[in-house]
């Protein structure tokens, strides 16, 4: 066996996690950020030599198709922006094992995108879970265990259909062996369905897909901000939509019926979530709500059967990850200088956090699918990819597609009046009195959120030239696949250049009415208090009360459609009824031996 970039990326963070053990906090984040930078320029390396592999016995454990290296490179890219904005911030008390699990958790990562064994790819899936686990159990708020319980069910639970999914794969293909590279099973079976389903159980679970979503919130709401954004907000929606996309290009021959169906549990994903999101006060659940949200565009993209599609899903993940890591780490710097994340305790921090209102913005906009910006791009790719894909089906199939595509445009209009919602409540509006001597976020952590305000913003204005033509397209090219093509015209540098005349324009009717006087308000004769600030989320506590929407947040607030949830409350009923019946009398547990012991004749007959 010889070692090369391949396992490197799985031993130099793995070595880290050792030696870090025995040293100061401030050597092990300097040993951390050497690691980070040294595994990023190996996979650098991988795009000239993607031909790689490790080899044991004969057997091809590690390697890498452009697909894989792609999802590698955003890996290292942010863990390496969300680590310089971890190197002040993070709370004294976990402080020295979070940079234990920052390394561990890139090597379990990087093993899982490297290895074409099945056994290589189940080993490092599952530890990438445990260090999920791991960084929950760092939160500091009172649900944290909890939260951390049930991400672990949920994961190892996926876990366990995962490698009955895999197994089957073999039992259908043998001659393959174990490997991922060389399997291809078309779905002409009820075992090829069965495996198909355990492994798109998995990549949901760790995606944050519905219905196995609803650890991602209470993730995002109780772990540390910076987990939060390292974990379901980046590197687990790529390895959970890359399992995703390996299924439905490579490992199956799917047919339209699955297209439709995965389609429809996206669209399902988009509603159900932006539908959370749009009442939440805690600002990480809201942004927890949407991580989960527009994993739905992914999922509609990679599960298309559209070529157009499938790569505005790719690019969707990188630019989700972008933007969604941006605004965690934005709404953390808020946090670490007010203490609080809580929508309604927040309020006109623009003026005195200004870098970090900026960066806000952007990854606000990008979400919200505004052009230029890289959401935008992504969506609008999977939009004209779908509609491409309705023009060839039959009238019952594209209405079941147009009724999918409505929902995700109404979901992402549902989007923008939830960042509006975001930004008022944290930047604009006036300042609680509580927040008066609050300051700009220190240097590490605005050029964090900077860094990725710029990718949103380079992504989106360069998009062809780019992220699609240098990484997404030669994916295409390696499976033989047709570059696709868009209709219409899309020109960003000329929106750009119109939002900044609409912004100049702003500011010249802003600086002409700055002798306009503005008054203190009055209740009553006297200076109004605290309680009566206007707030950014009040005019959301309608939408909560509307006669058709009222009765669906209760039973989510009831938690009726949370798995978990749903999962414990049945275990608890049958253990009572087990307790009933086993009172402790012996007469009692003769009988049931009797009865088991005919039941048993019964089923040999």
């Amino acid at each position: 066996m010889e070692v090369n970039a391949l396992s490197l990326l799985i031993l130099i963070p793995l070595v880290i996690t050792v030696i870090n053990a025995a040293l100061p906090v401030l050597v092990r984040k300097l040993l951390t950020l050497l690691g980070t930078l040294v595994s990023l320029y190996l996979v650098v390396l991988l795009f000239r030599t993607p031909e790689l592999t490790l080899v044991l016995d004969g057997t091809r454990i590690l390697s890498v198709d452009r697909m894989a290296i792609f999802a590698l490179l955003f890996v290292q890219i942010l863990s390496l922006i969300i680590l310089v904005f971890a190197f002040k911030g993070v709370e004294k008390e976990i402080e020295s094992r979070f940079f234990l699990l920052y390394p561990l958790t890139l090597s379990f990562c990087n093993g899982v995108l490297v290895s074409e064994h099945m056994f290589s790819f189940l080993i490092f899936w599952g530890l990438s879970g445990l260090a999920l686990y791991l960084f929950a159990l760092l939160g500091q708020t009172p649900n944290a265990p909890q939260t951390a319980k049930k991400t672990f069910i949920i994961i190892g639970g996926s876990d366990a259909f995962l490698i009955l999914g895999l197994a089957m794969m073999w039992i259908l293909q043998p001659a393959a062996g174990w490997s991922l590279a060389e399997t291809q099973i078309p779905l002409t079976s009820s075992s090829a369905y069965f495996a198909f389903l355990f492994l798109l159980i998995a990549a949901f679970a760790k995606a944050g897909g519905f219905p196995m979503h609803t650890w991602v919130p209470d993730f995002s709401e109780d772990a540390p901000v910076e987990s939060a954004a390292l974990l379901p907000a980046a590197l687990d929606k790529l390895l959970g939509i890359y399992l995703l996309a390996k299924m439905m290009l490579t490992l199956f021959s799917v047919s339209l019926v699955i297209n439709m169906v995965v389609i429809s549990l996206g669209a399902l994903t988009v509603i159900t979530a932006v539908m959370m999101a749009m009442i939440q006060h805690n600002g990480r659940k809201l942004l927890g709500y949407h991580a989960v949200s527009q994993v739905g565009y992914m999922i509609m993209g990679v599960g298309s059967g559209s070529v157009l599609a499938f790569a505005g899903g790719l690019f969707h993940m990188v630019n989700h990850t972008i933007y969604k890591s941006n605004l965690f780490l934005s709404l953390g710097a808020v946090e670490k200088r007010t203490g609080t994340n809580d929508l309604d305790g927040l309020g006109g921090l623009g003026k005195v956090m200004p870098l970090t209102f900026i960066m806000a913005l952007v990854g606000a906009l990008s979400i919200s699918g505004i052009p230029p910006f890289n959401g935008f791009f992504s969506k609008w790719m999977i939009y004209q990819g779908l509609l491409e894909r309705t023009a060839e089906l039959t009238a019952g199939y594209q209405l079941w597609m147009l009724l999918c595509l409505i929902l995700a445009v109404f979901g992402s209009a549902l989007t923008l009046a939830s960042f509006m919602k975001f930004i008022h409540a944290v930047f604009l509006g006036k300042k609680p009195g509580v927040h008066m001597d609050v300051r700009e976020a220190p240097a590490n952590q605005w050029l964090a959120t900077g860094g990725l305000a710029l990718l949103c913003v380079g992504f989106g204005i360069f998009a062809l030239q780019g992220p699609l033509r240098g990484l997404i397209y030669p994916i295409f090219t390696e499976y033989g696949l047709e570059i696709p093509t868009f209709l219409g015209t899309y020109n960003p540098a000329l929106l750009l250049g119109l939002f900044g005349i609409a912004l100049l324009l702003g500011l010249i009717v802003y600086y002409a009415a700055a002798n306009i006087r503005y008054d203190e308000m009055y209740l009553g004769g006297m200076a109004p208090a605290e309680k009566f600030r206007v707030l950014g989320t009040e005019f959301y506590n309608e939408v909560r009360d509307m006669t058709l929407l009222r009765n669906m947040y209760q039973a989510a607030e009831r938690k009726y459609f949370d798995l978990y949830d749903l999962g414990s409350r049945s275990t608890f009923a049958f253990s009572r009824i087990f307790r009933r019946a086993h009172p402790g009398q012996l007469q009692l547990y003769l009988l049931y031996i009797l009865v088991g012991f005919f039941i048993f004749l019964l089923i040999l007959r």
